[in-house]
């Protein structure tokens, strides 16, 4: 008897729902990727006045700014996708954790995106090394950062429904 059910494998999801999970996440992603490529310039258009401004406050002159040439840029900051991929479709998911995750990820990717622009400048104009280190870090780390955000909030979700169980 035990043996036909299934097994609950990762927060009470059995194996199906896991895949189905997984096959939403995909779908949703490519729906939201598709929509992205219509909505990245406007969400690239605010990265540039910020890091615009930042760089205007560490003596950039508006010349060095505009020779950097940043059309077509918009698909480049597209780690929000699975971002709100994850929001949208994880199982037993509250209203709450869906708002703290978007709540949380949204500006500290606006943030990296903006801090990754900006430490362009002094790694192309002045051959930084720091600077190049943090672009890298960013790479990296940006296109881990939404998966770990969702990790995150999913534990505490779940160490919060194991201390309140009877």
């Amino acid at each position: 008897m035990e043996e036909a059910k299934e097994k609950e494998l990762i927060f009470g999801l059995s194996e199906k729902q896991i895949i189905a999970f997984l096959l939403e996440f995909m779908a949703v992603s490519a729906v939201f990727l598709a929509i992205w490529y219509y909505i990245g310039a406007i969400y690239q258009s605010a990265i540039f006045f910020f890091a615009k401004l930042i760089l205007l406050a560490f003596g950039y002159t508006p010349v060095q700014i505009s020779a950097v040439n940043l059309s077509g840029a918009e698909l480049v900051n597209f780690n929000l996708v699975p971002l709100i991929a994850l929001a949208i479709v994880t199982p037993k998911f509250g209203m709450r954790n869906r708002c703290e995750m978007l709540g949380i990820g949204i500006p500290l990717l606006f943030l990296l995106h903006v801090l990754d622009l900006v430490a362009h400048f002094p790694m192309y104009f002045y051959g930084s090394g720091i600077a190049q280190v943090i672009v890298y870090s960013i790479g990296v780390g940006g296109v881990a950062l939404p998966f770990v955000i969702w990790f995150v909030i999913c534990y505490k979700e779940f160490f919060r429904c194991v201390k309140n169980k009877p």
